[in-house]
């Protein structure tokens, strides 16, 4: 140290940490979902993709359509749209050894109502959502007039 100057003391105590609790935080945005990019991916595989998204993207449409959905709930939809062309992709030339690493849920005719209960998530998008699965071919759900599920869907 210098001659003549005197080493800082730390400031502790419970005026320093008022201090330090009454600067504001910086609030992380909440994540929207974007395009579905994989840098690791071939050409070939990105354009196969795209072709993909053009061929369905009418089934998304439709499908948006039918239901009452929030902005919020419209974009989650395409992302999961976008996953879900994303496994059909990287399953198209697959061996039966390779379908037995994909994960599926089965319902077994369990309330829609309880679903949207524990995740707070809307009943329209939840509907949304399985009419999309059924018609990409990633699940069998069914849901009937109570309102239970019963069915298979792979988990993406």
């Amino acid at each position: 140290m210098k001659k003549g100057k005197k080493p800082k003391k730390r400031k502790r105590g419970v005026a320093s940490r008022k201090r330090v609790e009454k600067q504001p935080i910086p609030i992380q945005p909440k994540p929207i979902p974007g395009d579905v990019k994989f840098p690791q991916d071939s050409k070939e595989k990105q354009q196969r993709l795209k072709e993909l998204e053009n061929e369905n993207r009418d089934i998304f449409e439709k499908i948006i359509s039918q239901y009452e959905l929030s902005p919020d709930d419209v974009l989650w939809l395409e992302y999961e749209f976008k996953l879900g062309l994303r496994v059909i992709i990287d399953f198209e030339d697959a061996t039966l050894d390779d379908y037995e690493e994909l994960y599926t849920h089965t319902y077994d005719s369990e309330p829609l109502k309880q679903i949207v209960y524990e995740t707070d998530i809307s009943e329209a998008f939840w509907r949304a959502s399985f009419d999309l699965s059924n018609e990409l071919g990633l699940s069998m759900i069914k849901i009937d007039e109570d309102g239970n599920i019963s069915g298979d869907r792979v988990e993406y």
